[in-house]
Parts: structure tokens; C-alpha cells; sequence
């Protein structure tokens, strides 16, 4: 059963120093200050799920989420620890669904009641806010402290950064979605080459154009390969649109300029097992 908000904090008032929260309620603790703690958007996407050693699991709505959170996991920290709840060194992220139903009732997402806010609770959140205004002020004083000192915050989450307009996992992920566009091009029109693609995705370089062609190539290749090893292609004849996006991403030629010759050259035996015998049925 989980402890009250009201008794799990009534140990702390204003100006009395830290108090300690027992161990047994202190995931009823972190439930409840958690809005306070992360802001009530991120808390609409997260939830803390249980503790594990020095651990706290929480479990986030995407893995956008979980690394959003895990830029302010230091920041969580220190919070818990000036609300008294000791022993949480670090954050374990768990991806599920997070619900916020009537009255306040969090879920899981399977059906458990993780935390129950009864109306009449407002006095105690409030006894609850007033202990992280502070830890919010301190923030807010941090970066003020280092924007004036040259620092800027990330353009995507906010994170402060000595230097760039983007931290890393925003980078990642921007490189990741960006990614999955240009290759989704090299395979359906493969033809475009740099310039084309460039002029579809924003940001691409000519690096990273090259990177992604690279491995692209590496992998139709061994998919090729298999074929020529095993005789065997789909019904579906995915093998022969690699081998097209293959032969006209490594040539970078139109698709009129490649003749049986010059594919026959390309592939070798996995033209035959590819074209002609599927000519031959």
C-alpha cells in the first residue's frame, strides 16, 4: 500500500534542514513529488517504476523519452536526495505505456495502480512544490550562470552545452531519422545521386551521403551474395530490385544506360540465377 503524500513528506517543512524518507515508502515518495521533480509534460511520459539497488527504474512512453530523461537523471538525483530519499545513485529506463487516467490514477500501462490522487491532496503537493521551487531556482541560476559564461542551450531539448547548437542525442537521432530518408531514396531512386538527394533532405552532407552509400552497397551486396550461394530468390523478387538499386547506386548512372553487359559484368553469377533464369520460366 502506498503512503499518503501527505504523511511521506510530513517530516519536511520549510527551514528544518533534510529529513530522511523510510526506504519501504520511499517509491510512494518519489510517485508523488515526480510531477515536481521532471515538470508535468515530461511526467505525462514517465513514471517511476520501482527501485533496484541504487537504482530508480522509470518507465518512459519511447526511447525519446528515455534519453531526453537521461540528460536530467543528475539533476533527479540531487532532488531526491534533498527531499530526503538517500540511496539512488543513478537511472534505469524501462520503454511501456504510461497512462494518466481519472482522479490522477497512473498506471503502467498493464492495469496497476502505481500512484492514487484523491481530491483534497492539493495542500500537500503544494508543501511538495514549495520544497523544489528551490531546486528549480537552483537550475535556473546554473544556466543563467553558464549562458553567461558563453554557454547555449541545445535547440532541440534545452540541454545546456559549452559549445554547438545540438547536444549529442539529438544529434543521433537527427542523424538517424535523416538516415533512414536518404537510404529509402538510394533504393527507390537511386539514379538522384548527391545532388539529387540533397535537394530532398535538409542538412545531408556530402559525408554522410558517402557513409550511407557505403554501407548500403556492403549490405545489397551480401544480400546478393546469398543468392549466389543458396541458387535461391523470393517470389516476391526483392533480390532483382537490390540488384537494380545496387548496380545503378554503384554506377551512378540512369537506368537506360545499364545494359546485360554491363550487369552481367557487375554481378556475375548472381546476374544469371537473378535474370536468366527468371527469363527461362
Amino acid at each position: 500500500m502506498l503512503t499518503p503524500l501527505a504523511r511521506a513528506v510530513g517530516a519536511w517543512t520549510p527551514g528544518s534542514g533534510r529529513s530522511k524518507t523510510p526506504a519501504e515508502h520511499a517509491l510512494g515518495a518519489i510517485l508523488s513529488l515526480w510531477p515536481a521533480i521532471v515538470g508535468d509534460d515530461v511526467a505525462k511520459h514517465t513514471v517511476p517504476l520501482e527501485r533496484k539497488g541504487d537504482a530508480l527504474v522509470v518507465m518512459t512512453s519511447s526511447s525519446a523519452w528515455s534519453n531526453q530523461l537521461s540528460l536530467l537523471s543528475g539533476h533527479i538525483v540531487c532532488a531526491l536526495s534533498e527531499a530526503g530519499i538517500d540511496g539512488i545513485e543513478r537511472l534505469r529506463f524501462r520503454i511501456g505505456r504510461v497512462r494518466r487516467g481519472p482522479l490522477g490514477i497512473v498506471t503502467n500501462g498493464h492495469g496497476k495502480v502505481l500512484e492514487s490522487r484523491a481530491p483534497g491532496a492539493s495542500a500537500a503537493t503544494s508543501t511538495a512544490e514549495e520544497a523544489f521551487s528551490r531546486f528549480r531556482e537552483h537550475v535556473d541560476r546554473g544556466r543563467n550562470a553558464k549562458r553567461a559564461d558563453g554557454w547555449n542551450s541545445c535547440s532541440k531539448c534545452g540541454v545546456m552545452l559549452p559549445e554547438g547548437k545540438r547536444c549529442a542525442p539529438c544529434t543521433t537521432a537527427e542523424i538517424s531519422q535523416r538516415s533512414t530518408r536518404v537510404q529509402r531514396l538510394m533504393f527507390d531512386a537511386p539514379w538522384l545521386g548527391f545532388k539529387g538527394i540533397s535537394a530532398l533532405v535538409e542538412g545531408l552532407s556530402q559525408d554522410e551521403y558517402e557513409m550511407n552509400r557505403t554501407a548500403l552497397l556492403a549490405r545489397w551486396w551480401e544480400a546478393l551474395e546469398r543468392v549466389r550461394k543458396t541458387g535461391k530468390v523470393s517470389p516476391t523478387g526483392l533480390e532483382r530490385q537490390i540488384a537494380s538499386s545496387y548496380l545503378l547506386l554503384k554506377t551512378g548512372w540512369e537506368p537506360d544506360r545499364i545494359t546485360p553487359l554491363i550487369a552481367r559484368n557487375e554481378l556475375g553469377d548472381v546476374y544469371d540465377l537473378l535474370y536468366e533464369k527468371h527469363h527461362k520460366k
